[in-house]
This record gives structure tokens, sequence and C-alpha cells, in this order.
């Protein structure tokens, strides 16, 4: 039987923000307000790119900042405050864009994202995310937080876009 390549049957993308488009960090204003956030103005351009070919869904445990930078670029976002959450939030998606997890791409970093992590084949973190996360996921990325992890996924998904586009 020949091998599967990564993300075959992808169709639906769905990542975290906060250290896969940000290195995790954040200013904070002295009664806990997140003032700003870096974004990688790379992964906006792969954003596009992949949106022609996937669905693409922000799922992220910040519903503000990141939110209103979603709402800005036209990006679904969902959001959920923990992992629970974030893993019921998952499958509410899978079923609006009709893809089951074998078809979904997850590309998380944080703790919240252990769950789906572990529920969704190809699933990926960038290299920096610790080895609770590296070792439940398909793989990780190169690339650390915030340097560009969705370029490298736009990258990673070439031989599964060659085949959309024969097929149209």
């Amino acid at each position: 039987m020949e091998e599967e390549l990564f993300g075959e049957n992808a169709k639906l993308i769905v990542s975290e923000i906060d250290g896969i488009i940000t290195d995790g960090g954040y200013a904070e204003d002295e009664i806990g307000n997140i003032i700003y956030k870096i974004y990688n103005s790379k992964d906006f351009d792969a954003i596009n790119e992949l949106k022609k070919y996937f669905k693409f869904v922000f799922l992220s445990s910040d519903n503000k900042i990141n939110y209103n930078m979603c709402k800005r670029r036209n990006i679904p976002f969902y959001w959920a405050k923990n992992e629970r959450e974030k893993f019921e939030k998952l499958g509410e998606i899978m079923r609006r864009y009709g893809a089951t997890p074998d078809e979904t791409v997850y590309v998380g970093s944080k703790i919240s994202d252990h769950k789906c992590l572990q529920t969704i084949p190809n699933s990926l973190c960038p290299e920096d995310a610790g080895n609770y996360i590296k070792d439940i996921c398909f793989a990780y990325f190169i690339k650390e937080s915030g340097k560009g992890i969705l370029v490298e996924l736009l990258d990673l998904l070439q031989d599964r876009i060659k085949n959309i586009k024969k097929s149209e």
C-alpha cells in the first residue's frame, strides 16, 4: 500500500494564532490588559494563498486582539478559552465545514491545543513548542513560533495543492 503524503486529503486548516503567527508574547499593561501583539506579515500572505485551496480558520483562546485582527483581515475566527472548549469547538468547526479529522490539518503550540493536536492525524506545531506538544504531533515545523509557520505549512501542502489544481 502506498504511504499517504502529509495533508493528502486535507480540505480544512484550523490554527491557533498565539505561538503560530506570533511568538507567543504580548505587551500587557499594569492591570492585565493586552496592549498589542506582533504578527508575522508573511503568514498573512500564506493564509491568502491557502484560502484559495482550503477552508482556513483560526481557533484561539484570545477573543480580543486576535478577534479584531481576524475581523479586519476577513479570516474566520472561533474562540475557546481552554483545552476542553477548544476540543468541542474543533468538532463544531469540522461539522460546519464538512471535514473529518483525516481531512483536517491542525496547527497548535499551546497546552490548550493538546487534545486537538492528539485527535487530528495531520497535526503540527512549531519547533519550539516543547516536547509535551511535539510528541503528540504528526510532525513539527523547522521554524519557531512567529517565524513564518504558515509559510512553511503552505510549502508542506504543495503536493495537495497541485492535486487540487489538476482536478479543477
